[in-house]
């Protein structure tokens, strides 16, 4: 109802406010529109200082209160949603509440909408070095649990054989056995507990029949293994030296899941991006604007 119509009401009825070609009416009708046009005007004051209701000109200068422009052609709804998360990050970003209430902001969603994050996310992770017997080398595993491994031997000297080749975990004391022999291009693989040499399963030749825990922390691990025979070269000069150490090499592949540290996902359905009508690209920036200093975060659509 206009201010005019309600100005009329409170009026006698012998005034004749309900007709328009009188002169009262011409009156309350003026001062109504000029009050209309007041409190129009009013709530346009109002919203403009709303970050939800802005527009414009009026959101770019509640932008410059937390010194944040607008990109070379972006849009209101865009530029609103950036804002949001600039506050919520001056309030105490970080936290997986302001990560999932920057998300449904930058998606339109509701305030009690589920965003799924997923902290420590597992990843598959593989590393193989060359050694010889007594050989040692440092695994970082880059996890925040102790892991379970899977090992696989493959000798990679020509002509070379070697028996009962160990791995040891030189700071648990922690070892593994393989009570037999591996030749050229065999290859062992050691996982969940069993044994198969070049696809066959010779578990019964493992000992212990369980493998070697990968701690989170880094370890040292040494590698040792038995020469089945002399091999070397003859030297008819000094005939009582004939025989010399080769250096075999075998190639030890350690592979493992691993908890990521100081990660996180914000897993995302990909039909809400589309309705959305933002990129991945998008929301990934706002995460990279909001999370903790030193912690990665990855913006997956699922």
């Amino acid at each position: 109802m206009s201010r005019a119509d309600t100005i009329g009401e409170r009026l006698p009825h012998f005034y004749l406010t309900w007709n328009g070609q009188t002169a009262i009416a011409g009156v309350i009708k003026a001062v109504g529109k000029t009050m209309d046009e007041t409190e129009k005007d009013f709530g346009s004051i109002m919203a403009s200082h709303w970050v939800d209701t802005a527009s414009g000109e009026e959101l770019d200068r509640l932008g410059g209160v937390y010194s944040v422009r607008r990109k070379a052609g972006e849009s209101d709804m865009d530029f609103r949603g950036r804002l949001k998360t600039s506050i919520i990050s001056y309030r105490g970003g970080g936290t997986l509440g302001s990560l999932r209430m920057m998300t449904r902001i930058a998606l339109g969603l509701p305030a009690d909408h589920p965003i799924e994050i997923l902290e420590n996310p597992p990843t598959q992770l593989k590393q193989t070095w060359k050694a010889s017997a007594n050989n040692e080398w440092s695994v970082n595993p880059r996890n925040i649990d102790d892991a379970t491994l899977a090992i696989t031997m493959t000798v990679e000297t020509p002509g070379a054989r070697v028996t009962d080749p160990t791995i040891t975990n030189v700071d648990t004391g922690e070892y593994m056995t393989f009570k037999g022999s591996l030749a050229f291009g065999d290859v062992l693989r050691l996982a969940d507990g069993k044994a198969s040499l070049n696809g066959q399963d010779v578990t019964e030749r493992l000992s212990p029949a369980s493998l070697p825990r990968l701690p989170r922390k880094k370890t040292r691990w040494r590698y040792r293994e038995a020469v089945e025979a002399n091999i070397g070269v003859f030297d008819s000069t000094r005939f009582d030296q004939s025989v010399f150490a080769v250096n075999i090499m075998t190639a030890i592949t350690f592979e493992w899941t691993a908890r990521q540290p100081a990660f996180f996902e914000v897993r995302i359905p990909g039909d809400i991006i589309a309705r959305a009508g933002v990129t991945r690209e998008y929301v990934q920036e706002l995460v990279n604007s909001v999370k903790a200093c030193g912690v990665r975060g990855q913006v997956v659509v699922v």
